[in-house]
């Protein structure tokens, strides 16, 4: 195992673990033994072994495993909580920004110089320690000393552990700049520039000649108007717009096909990073005539998603699934691409860089599917601080790497599995059934895939002359590996969310006939969200909120819940089912589930099963409430009659102009009641209103005789005009 974290960043930084607990990785104590404190307290972390039982000191691959197995996330940093907005990531190497900023390489050895003399900007000797260190090389290179209010804001920019030269780096260039030129002048740059590239004997000066011509003619235009002049076009602005349109079609319209492709057209010679997680490729692919059982059914041809480090030619994730690309599934394939691998110990003992083949890539080119262009993913990949680089059309050597990959995978795998020598569809044709030719599960699928990773990573690649594990190992050795170390704000950037959603204490979150609960759901999720639920929208008997809820379609064994700026994980109730399984895999259980159901009896015999109950209760319980007669009378209509035997006369009005209709007489149904003696179904108000019972009064009906409790009433005390406020209806 190597003895150094070769996680970027991570010095000096604070993360959670799964229970709670907080914990500083405050430095390297050589060996690979880490200096680890708890939060708040500051006592010395010593994890226990699971096999012996022993307190011992934490190394490099006990924080790695908890990020594999995603029981960790980073908090803070040096700088203190990470908060939670877009990232833009710089994509130059320090060469290429020395180049486009020199002073971002004086920022950077002033800032090294300070951290050595242990100077911080709140230090009052900061400005003699600037003087100190800009004496010399700097100040002949660069010449005056920067302001001491100037090298304090540098400090906020960057991380004192590792002074990365992106962060000083000046704003001027990144960005596109504001046009400040007239729209209807640009307009004219613009046209001249395109008939350039459509004339093959137009030159830049007669452009540049066009362009005045019509510029003279609409200032003559203006003059008369009183309207201002635009300014006359010069040499160098119509160079810039015609260099900004030059390209292949713009070259080949202009000078032919044949100087186009030996002029753009490749050479042999592809793209190469100079570190790892530079740029990566992502790409899909449909293996070929594959169907493969999962459960008991036909799963159908599975789609793999894959992503090729560029540098190293390392597999960083592979994604087996059965619905055609989408940007889920390249969510997954990113999720699995920075969480670390899973290895078999005996082969991680012999290689143990197979269990760090995982980061954050700068760069993902992808080709221009519908999945990769979407808004989405898109959107995705800058919350993630990743830049996304769309290769050109139809040009399949733009990513030959991963193009060799998917060959190398169907040489090496695909052809060789039952059932892929031929098209389903042409294998039915032919008279052969592909159910009984392809009797592959998923789970032998995967291992083999994971047998296949192996040996590519270890096997020396032609492309690069060396093992892709190889070449991962000695890059990881200088540059180290960039991470997303926070895997539930991962989650909720790259998973599927579903807004407005009812979660109650007792039934927990329920979707597509799945459960999910926790032992701290009602202190964590219901009370919070239940005091900022509107009284018109809670249920009544028991407790429920409005949640957004974060499910991971890969994988269904536990979802999160967002409260405020949290995600509380829940998990399924019916682990055993739920582990691992996809939402396809779990939908085609579904439906595979209904059809038995089918199969068993329709819906109508269902139907007609549940009228024949409801009959069966009607004729048990003849007499039903009060209230059920009075609906089942409106309901025959006006031949309806009462229980005793008075028959119920319907009239309707006629209508007039106004809405309104004449007042129809009736008879009242009863003179007086006979339901005064009756005791009142309603509970015992003394409970709730704390009321205590001073008498009881005696009513005698008959032969029985029932005592009624009364409150006591003293102690409201009735207004003095009480009774003469009805004297004037005396």
């Amino acid at each position: 195992m190597d003895d150094n974290l070769n996680i970027n960043g991570l010095i000096g930084s604070t993360i959670e673990r799964h229970d709670g607990l907080k914990l500083l990785i405050e430095g390297e104590l050589g060996d690979g033994l880490l200096k680890i404190l708890e939060l708040p307290s500051g006592n010395l972390h010593r994890p226990e072994d699971p096999e012996t039982g022993l307190r011992l000191m934490p190394d490099c691959g006990y924080v790695e495993s908890l990020f594999r197995n995603g029981d960790a996330r980073v908090v803070a940093d040096v700088h203190g909580s990470i908060p939670q907005t877009k990232v833009v990531a710089g994509i130059l190497t320090p060469d290429e920004i020395i180049a486009k900023d020199p002073y971002a390489d004086a920022r950077r050895q002033l800032l090294v110089g300070l951290v050595d003399r242990g100077v911080n900007k709140h230090d009052p000797d900061l400005s003699k320690a600037i003087d100190e260190i800009w004496k010399g090389d700097l100040e002949a290179a660069f010449g005056e000393r920067p302001a001491t209010s100037t090298v304090r804001s540098w400090f906020d920019r960057t991380s004192l552990e590792v002074i990365d030269i992106a962060d000083l780096m000046r704003m001027s260039g990144r960005v596109p700049r504001r046009g400040r030129l007239d729209p209807e002048l640009e307009a004219i740059y613009v046209d001249e520039a395109r008939r350039y590239y459509r004339n093959r004997g137009f030159k830049k000066v007669d452009a540049t000649a066009a362009a005045m011509t019509r510029v003279v003619e609409e200032n003559e235009r203006r003059s008369q108007s009183g309207q201002p002049l635009l300014a006359l076009p010069n040499r160098e602005t119509m160079r810039l717009r015609i260099d900004a349109l030059l390209c292949r079609e713009t070259y080949a319209e202009k000078w032919g096909e044949a100087a186009a492709r030996r002029k753009w057209d490749g050479s042999g010679r592809g793209h190469r990073s100079p570190h790892i997680l530079r740029r990566a490729l992502m790409d899909d692919t449909v293996i070929d005539a594959i169907v493969i059982l999962d459960r008991g059914m036909i799963a159908g041809r599975p789609y793999l998603v894959a992503m090729i480090d560029e540098c190293s030619r390392v597999c960083l994730s592979l994604v087996v699934s059965f619905v055609p690309p989408s940007v889920h599934t390249a969510a997954l394939c990113l999720r699995r691409a920075n969480r670390p691998k899973s290895v078999r110990p005996d082969r991680l003992a012999r290689y143990p860089v197979l269990g760090r083949l995982n980061g954050k890539p700068a760069v993902i080119a992808t080709d221009n599917g519908s999945n990769y262009v979407s808004p989405a993913f898109g959107q995705m990949l800058a919350n993630l601080g990743i830049k996304h680089e769309l290769v050109a059309v139809k040009q399949p050597r733009a990513k030959a790497i991963i193009e060799r990959f998917f060959h190398t995978l169907n040489t090496f795998l695909v052809s060789k599995l039952p059932g892929a020598t031929l098209d389903p569809s042409v294998m039915r044709k032919l008279g052969l059934e592909p159910e009984k030719e392809a009797v592959m599960t998923l789970e032998e699928f995967q291992a083999l895939l994971d047998e296949f990773l192996f040996a590519y990573h270890v096997t020396v690649h032609s492309g690069i002359g060396c093992q892709p594990a190889l070449a991962w190992e000695r890059s990881m050795r200088v540059v180290g590996r960039n991470m997303i170390l926070d895997e539930r704000r991962f989650d909720a950037i790259t998973g599927a969310t579903i807004h407005g959603r009812r979660i109650t204490a007792n039934g927990g979150f329920r979707m597509r006939d799945l459960t999910w609960k926790s032992d701290d759901m009602v202190e964590r999720v219901i009370e919070p969200l239940g005091r900022m639920e509107p009284h018109r929208r809670r249920l009544d008997s028991t407790a429920a909120c409005t949640a957004t809820v974060l499910y991971d379609p890969a994988d269904l064994s536990c979802v999160h819940v967002r409260v405020g700026g949290e995600l509380v994980r829940l998990h399924c109730t019916d682990q055993e089912y739920a582990a691992g399984l996809t939402l396809w895999h779990h939908e085609q259980i579904r439906a595979f589930a209904k059809r038995e159901a089918l199969a068993f009896n329709t819906e109508a015999e269902r139907l007609r099963i549940r009228d024949e109950l409801n009959r069966n209760i009607r004729e048990a319980f003849p007499d039903l409430d009060a209230r059920e007669r009075r609906a089942a009378a409106r309901l025959l209509g006006p031949a309806a009659g009462r229980s005793d035997g008075t028959v119920v006369e319907h009239r309707i009005a006629e209508p007039r102009h106004d809405g309104m209709g004449p007042i129809i007489e009736n008879e009242l149904g009863a003179n007086h009641r006979d339901d005064m003696d009756r005791p009142v179904s309603r509970p015992d108000k003394r409970k709730a209103t704390g009321a205590t019972v001073e008498h009881a009064i005696q009513f005698e009906d008959g032969d029985d005789t029932t005592e009624r409790f009364v409150p006591d009433r003293s102690t409201f005390k009735a207004p003095e005009d009480d009774d003469r406020r009805f004297e004037e209806f005396r």
